[in-house]
């Protein structure tokens, strides 16, 4: 999963030279804003994680959790991103990129059951949050590519 990972954020990269593309068709920001926003993701969630001690790790069943994951899919449109994940205008993307692709390479060395407390999902251990960022992340990267389409 994490090799994956990686392919998405090399995917991500080659995207940058058109982060002002939008078309209000398919979502109201441009595919900047969602290339920001999921390396934002990637780069809080694996801080948090990193700091997070196993000992405290408490999941809980959640069916949006088990229906996303399940699906591997988020719905488009369903969810707001909380203000912290909220990219600004002057964010450096390929300099945020590459902490992001230091980030996920150092998730592998963390224990097992240290965690990430999702809003919704609870707490979700480092396999849990590896996958989470997987499906977060195709869902960006999906909406990315429709943008791109001519």
């Amino acid at each position: 999963m994490i090799q994956k990972l990686a392919q998405q954020l090399a995917e991500m990269e080659s995207m940058i030279p058109m982060a002002e593309t939008q078309n209000s068709g398919i979502s109201h920001a441009s595919a900047g804003w969602h290339l920001a926003h999921n390396i934002l993701v990637i780069n809080q969630v694996t801080s948090a994680i990193a700091k997070s001690d196993p000992v405290n790790y408490k999941p809980r069943f959640s069916w949006t959790k088990f229906i996303i994951f399940l699906t591997k899919n988020i719905p488009r449109g369903k969810a707001k991103a909380p203000k912290a994940v909220e990219p600004t205008p002057d964010m450096d993307l390929q300099e945020a990129l590459e902490r992001a692709s230091l980030a996920i390479i150092n998730l592998m060395s963390v224990a097992p059951n240290q965690f990430f407390p999702h809003p919704y999902f609870g707490d979700l251990n480092r396999d849990k949050t590896i996958k989470f960022l997987w499906i977060h992340t195709e869902h960006h990267l999906k909406i990315v590519r429709d943008l791109l389409k001519k």
